[in-house]
């Protein structure tokens, strides 16, 4: 009979932990799934879509880990948070910024499992339009911006990471976050945001709005900032050039979404609250790979 039991004790952990992510199991039994995401980039910086499972080797805390599935994420549904600067600092570029953001939408959303989401902001952040998986609601409400105010960046962040991600949720969470990077008025800190997007599991792709040659020393502090939010999340940050626009750098954030892998992998360790690193190497050591450095194992609170 006790067999039977911690036997039923497991299988029922086991489920939780699919159902819920992280979960802890009576009896000291732990069972955790991670799910964690990456794009890989070759030596010219194109993205390389045909890995295989055998090639690559996910490290929890430097122990490497068997995993327990490896999916390509080209027609997984994502939740797609757009988050865009309106400050005064932006002004000058404004009207081509808005332009390019709903085409952004227009293209990105390719059927009724893809959601999206448009927050502005200035000295505060706006939710434009709510969770929908219509199109043209999202780029109906980017339209008629306007530029002014300062730039509350942080919170933006912060706010759409805790309030509008579900952790149980199996859809990719990716934030977009066009901007100079000058934030001026937040309450919350970088560290906040950036802990709050890691425990939302959103990964930052940032569209700049400079081209390197324009940069102050200030903007240059600002992209700083942007790279660390992408990087640590395992997105990217992407500027103009001389021959790109700003809806070319969106085409590449979407490309790069489009091309992201999945993985998910048991852990039997109790969650701690404390951050855990996490570490994604190929067998073509010529390969980059862009992933989220570690996560926050959150303890559930039993209410």
């Amino acid at each position: 009979m006790r067999i039977n039991r911690l036997l039923a004790t497991i299988a029922g952990a086991l489920l939780c932990a699919v159902l819920c992510e992280t979960t802890a199991a009576t009896q000291d039994v732990f069972v955790t799934l991670r799910r964690t995401h990456f794009t890989v980039t070759d030596p010219q910086g194109r993205l390389v879509t045909n890995l295989r499972r055998e090639d690559i080797t996910v490290y929890d805390d430097d122990v490497p880990q068997r995993l327990e599935t490896f999916t390509a994420h080209v027609g997984n549904p994502v939740n797609i948070a757009l988050l865009i600067d309106r400050s005064q600092s932006v002004s000058d570029r404004f009207g081509m910024l808005s332009t390019a953001a709903a085409s952004f939408e227009l293209s990105m959303m390719r059927g009724p499992r893809d959601r999206g989401l448009v927050v502005a902001f200035d000295s505060k952040a706006y939710l434009l339009q709510d969770w929908t998986d219509d199109a043209g609601q999202l780029a109906a409400s980017i339209r008629p911006l306007t530029s002014a105010g300062g730039t509350s960046m942080f919170d933006a962040v912060y706010k759409t990471s805790r309030d509008k991600f579900d952790v149980g949720d199996t859809h990719q969470n990716v934030l977009v976050l066009v901007t100079d990077g000058e934030d001026t008025t937040s309450t919350a800190t970088m560290d906040q945001a950036l802990e709050m997007a890691t425990i939302s599991r959103a990964v930052i792709y940032v569209v700049g709005v400079r081209a390197e040659g324009s940069l102050n020393s200030r903007q240059l502090q600002g992209r700083q900032v942007l790279t660390r939010l992408a990087e640590l999340t395992g997105g990217r940050v992407f500027y103009p050039g001389d021959n790109d626009d700003l809806s070319t750098l969106f085409m590449r954030v979407q490309d790069e979404v489009r091309s992201a892998y999945g993985i998910t992998y048991y852990l039997d360790r109790e969650p701690d609250n404390a951050f855990h690193s996490v570490r994604i190497e190929t067998r073509d050591k010529r390969l980059t790979v862009h992933a989220p450095t570690g996560y926050i194992a959150r303890r559930l609170v039993n209410k």
